[in-house]
């Protein structure tokens, strides 16, 4: 049972409608997570739906690379609102069903931007990201007593926004490849096993963590 939430319909509904073609449920509610009133209705859809949270996964995310010294308030204010403020609020409010439940598993992702200076125009992005590796291992402690799992994944993998990145960048996949230690620059799926784990009952005696999934990138 999968609910997806996001500002972008078509892809959210796409993601739903991959999961019932694997057999499974899925429900798509448009949240924007910087948005405590869209958060709170979509925790009330799921509880309606399927009556419990057991996994909730922070994933939502922005980026339009400027330089600093080019950068507008408003577009600083809103990257933070989308990945940081909207992992807190995803946090808080699915937390506290988690604390009634006896437990659960929260994922924050943040971005090897958060602890390296590789790109050029992201110090919003980064900036919020790191905060969500702050964040992770407070809320980490913050829950434990509940049996509330928080732990953080750091990907670099090939998606839109890394996408954005390599334009701003002037980069092509093939100079993407060369960077990464292990040869190649993944794919989504190739963090798929991590978010796996920390949803998991082989994770229940691991909290606080960010694990790196890219391919040594950060090493």
């Amino acid at each position: 049972m999968v609910v997806v939430g996001g500002v972008d319909a078509a892809a959210a509904q796409e993601v739903a409608d991959e999961v019932k073609a694997l057999g499974g449920e899925a429900l798509m509610v448009m949240t924007d997570v910087s948005q405590r009133v869209e958060i709170d209705a979509l925790v009330d859809a799921t509880l309606k739906r399927f009556g419990k949270i057991d996994i909730l996964v922070n994933n939502a995310g922005i980026i339009n690379p400027v330089p600093l010294l080019e950068m507008p308030e408003d577009q600083w204010d809103r990257t933070i609102a989308v990945h940081l403020k909207g992992t807190f609020n995803g946090t808080q409010a699915v937390a506290k069903h988690m604390k009634d439940q006896g437990g659960g598993k929260i994922i924050n992702v943040s971005a090897p931007a958060a602890i390296r200076a590789s790109s050029s125009g992201v110090s919003d992005y980064a900036s919020a990201k790191g905060g969500i590796v702050a964040f992770t291992k407070n809320a980490a402690r913050e829950l434990a007593p509940y049996r509330i799992n928080v732990n953080c994944i750091s990907p670099a993998v090939y998606t839109r926004m890394t996408a954005a990145l390599m334009e701003a960048d002037h980069t092509t996949l093939e100079q993407r490849h060369s960077r990464v230690p292990l040869g190649w620059f993944g794919q989504p799926e190739d963090c798929a096993g991590a978010f796996v784990f920390f949803a998991s009952k082989d994770a229940d005696y691991v909290t606080g963590q960010v694990l790196a999934v890219d391919g040594g990138t950060t090493v």
